[in-house]
């Protein structure tokens, strides 16, 4: 029961701490939706980070890499961007953003999890 509530309150932590990243003004002045694209490569960086350092199955895990980072990273925001930029035949934009998220987070997840195994 412990476990749940802790991965409840790490989600309740990353959900808020995302709503303020992507609520920042410093996004508003993109054509792509940075804030979600931000959110989503930090988010895989200290995944990677954290993976090596937390014991799988632990409290901790289940706070930080269920919980925070799962609540922090989003998804469902980023097919919904997508969905955005398709209904507004932006085609050029979509294919772009998909394209950074995927990679960037994948280079994100990797330098993370290289830095979190050398600690």
């Amino acid at each position: 029961m412990i476990g749940i509530i802790l991965l409840a309150l790490g989600a309740a932590l990353g959900a808020a701490f995302r709503a303020y990243i992507v609520s920042l003004k410093i996004f508003e002045r993109f054509s792509l939706p940075y804030g979600t694209f931000t959110v989503n490569v930090v988010g895989a960086f200290l995944m990677g980070l954290s993976m090596p350092l937390i014991i799988q199955g632990s409290l901790l895990y289940f706070m930080v890499i269920f919980g925070f980072l799962g609540g922090l990273t989003t998804y469902s925001a980023f097919t919904l961007d997508q969905l955005r930029l398709f209904e507004a035949k932006s085609f050029r934009k979509l294919i772009k953003y998909t394209f950074m998220m995927m990679f960037f987070c994948l280079v994100a997840l990797a330098l993370g999890l290289l830095v979190g195994v050398s600690l």
